[in-house]
């Protein structure tokens, strides 16, 4: 009871309501007798219920190309609320093998590799066919920042150690591709080896950013030889967690998907130790691991533990830098754009302060109506 909101009802997927907190430390806050949070959407539509209909009051994670959210807020009714912190647009390089034919084993350490992704030199490949600064630029103007780090921030954190892919080097993939065995030997554009195809089954949410990404991605793919189907799936499935549903990131019957992540403090040991090897979506944990990819590395794992044992920032933050290089170099999960986020306030709406460390919600408080 310390919040300054009570819930008073909850629909799964749907609305949370809240009623004002009447034993509230502060006497003189909070300051609306009732919050309704609704879930499920997507970001267009919310962006427009406060910048075009003033149909709400705040909407988070408005992931929108630069001039769309520039059309919405022309109509002057909401402002946008921005701040950049550790998120990160991430594709996720399978490890596993998602066919099918494996039924219960079906993206499962005990499935089998991946018959294409697990090959490095393939997914460097695809790491390097990407142009970075082009993304950022193109599809999040001035809140998109190229990057090659798992951790973008804080500074301290930041390694040095990947800015080779900053700079996209088609050639390069291609040779790494050929030198590693996948050639096009029937002409038709798609490289193979030993008689499978590089054809990649690549989802994400529903966004009309996230699928000009795709479209962006799957050109540069198959400049160099790679076959790329498209899919995208509602963000509250997606993200859901439903251990019944075959389409959660979790489950990842997929080869590639794409979302954003970030550290929820500025400390990266919780972050970090996603990628644990005990971490794994399983059938046994009901697909509720964090390390989507299924990266497994002892080295990794020892310098997870190591974190956890030490102190003093400057040492913790060499580990972490360690542990930010291994993920990076290893090319299962491939950072693309540092993210700042965006979230949107009617202009009628005072209080909201963007804290990318914390929920976008911390100061809900000090949130009151003016005129």
């Amino acid at each position: 009871m310390s919040g300054p909101y009570v819930v008073t009802d909850f629909r799964p997927n749907d609305v949370a309501t809240y009623a004002m907190n009447l034993l509230y430390r502060d006497a003189d806050k909070p300051h609306f007798a009732n919050v309704v949070i609704k879930g499920g959407g997507d970001a267009t539509s919310a962006a427009r219920a406060v910048f075009e209909t003033g149909e709400t009051d705040f909407a988070w994670n408005l992931q929108l190309a630069p001039d769309v959210l520039d059309q919405m807020m022309a109509k002057g009714r909401g402002d946008p609320v921005t701040a950049f912190g550790s998120a990160v647009e991430y594709v996720f390089l399978n490890q596993t093998d998602p066919d099918p034919a494996l039924n219960a084993l079906r993206s499962t350490v005990e499935g089998g590799e991946h018959p294409i992704l697990a090959d490095i030199d393939v997914r460097h490949a695809l790491s390097l066919a990407i142009d970075r600064p082009v993304l950022a630029e193109a599809l999040y103007g001035p809140l998109g920042k190229p990057t090659c780090n798992i951790v973008p921030a804080p500074a301290q954190y930041v390694s040095t150690a990947n800015d080779e892919c900053l700079t996209q080097d088609v050639d390069r993939a291609k040779a790494l591709l050929t030198e590693a065995g996948w050639v096009d030997t029937d002409g038709d554009g798609i490289r193979d080896k030993d008689g499978r195809k590089l054809s990649l089954l690549f989802t994400t949410t529903t966004s009309g950013v996230r699928q000009d990404t795709q479209g962006i991605l799957k050109q540069w793919w198959q400049d160099i030889g790679a076959e790329v189907e498209l899919r995208n799936v509602a963000g509250s499935v997606f993200f859901g967690g439903d251990a019944g549903n075959p389409d959660t990131r979790q489950k990842f019957f997929a080869d590639i998907e794409m979302y954003t992540d970030n550290s929820k403090g500025t400390d990266q040991e919780s972050f970090l130790a996603k990628w644990t090897c005990a971490s794994i979506p399983s059938p046994s944990n009901q697909w509720q691991g964090s390390n989507v990819q299924r990266f497994c590395s002892p080295e990794y794992d020892a310098l997870a533990e190591k974190l956890r044992e030490t102190d003093g920032l400057e040492a913790r933050t060499a580990v972490a830098r360690e542990m930010n290089d291994i993920l990076a170099q290893s090319f299962t999960m491939l950072p693309i754009v540092h993210r700042g986020n965006i979230s949107g306030k009617a202009k009628s709406l005072d209080g909201p302060r963007m804290n990318n460390w914390d929920s976008e919600l911390w100061n809900i408080a000090d949130w009151s109506r003016v005129d």
